[in-house]
């Protein structure tokens, strides 16, 4: 019935538009061919990366009206690799150029606004075996006041941003908070959610200075009655010659009694604009990530 009422719904987002006039359709994804040597079988994610398979569909009408569906692939072929596969989906609708301050106004299921997303849904941070998709449905709002943009959001759920002590389940609905600012050669942001007593302070910044680029991301989760936890995130990408670059990824997880750490490293190689090799090792002594894993994979984005 679901599949049922999710075909319903795409034909309504895409062919009624259609039909009233002229919609400019665009379709892109990615294809991700990876293998793990703790599985030793090929999958439509990769592990390490807590990235996958999807696809993407866009139906613009006019200049202000953008219907978007993204869903990952694995979706389509659940249980195939186990019932760890992560999953994505995002279907919304977005009324573009509303006001000079305000950019886009989304509604439907979409990705919650927070910090650098590297500890944001159970495709980046692992402490659960049970799949979670870092979206909800709920109504966003986003733009700018010069230099600094924003994103204000109301959603139906939060995320546990990798915090497994974290409850929810309450009726509340989640408020998501960030803003950003440009500053030349970085990008800092600031990211807030609350929900009833929980409640979460990001922050993070991109800086890239040619020759290398680091991402930054560190968390700090608060619930009524416990122990502040903190999430830390550092990456940094070097390239060496041609197609060819490296990478090194550093996580960190605070439970209040000691930490834990996890940091993966390996290389990329381009063969084109949209298809690249990458050969990941992830050392995790502590069980972030569920283990050791050396890992390669192939992205083939359209």
């Amino acid at each position: 019935m679901k599949r049922i009422v999710l075909a319903i719904a795409l034909v309504a987002l895409f062919a009624v538009p259609a039909m009233a006039q002229n919609v400019d359709f665009t379709f892109n994804g990615d294809l991700i061919g990876a293998y793990a040597d703790d599985t030793e079988a090929f999958q439509l994610y990769s592990f390490i990366d807590r990235d996958y398979s999807n696809v993407s569909m866009n139906a613009k009408v006019g200049d202000r009206l953008v219907f978007t569906y993204r869903v990952g692939l694995d979706e389509f072929v659940s249980g195939m690799f186990g019932v760890n596969s992560p999953y994505t989906r995002e279907a919304y609708v977005s009324l573009l150029n509303v006001a000079p301050a305000i950019s886009e106004v989304r509604v439907g299921e979409f990705t919650f606004p927070f910090a650098a997303q590297q500890w944001l849904g159970y495709h980046r941070g692992v402490y659960s075996n049970a799949p979670q998709s870092a979206t909800g449905n709920g109504v966003m709002v986003s733009g700018s006041f010069a230099p600094v943009n924003y994103s204000l959001a109301v959603t139906n759920a939060a995320d546990s941003l990798g915090g497994r002590a974290l409850v929810f389940g309450n009726d509340e609905k989640p408020l998501w908070a960030k803003v950003s600012t440009d500053l030349g050669m970085a990008d800092v942001g600031l990211s807030y959610v609350k929900q009833d007593v929980f409640s979460v302070w990001g922050v993070n910044a991109a800086f890239d200075a040619g020759i290398v680029g680091v991402t930054a991301e560190y968390l700090v989760l608060q619930q009524t009655g416990a122990d502040d936890l903190t999430r830390g995130f550092l990456g940094a990408n070097v390239p060496v010659a041609g197609p060819l670059s490296v990478f090194g990824k550093y996580y960190l997880a605070d439970e209040g009694v000691g930490s834990m750490n996890a940091f993966a490293f390996g290389a990329d190689y381009a063969f084109s604009s949209n298809a690249t090799l990458r050969v990941e090792n992830m050392s995790d002594k502590n069980g972030i990530w569920a283990g050791d894993v050396l890992e390669a994979q192939l992205r083939v984005s359209f």
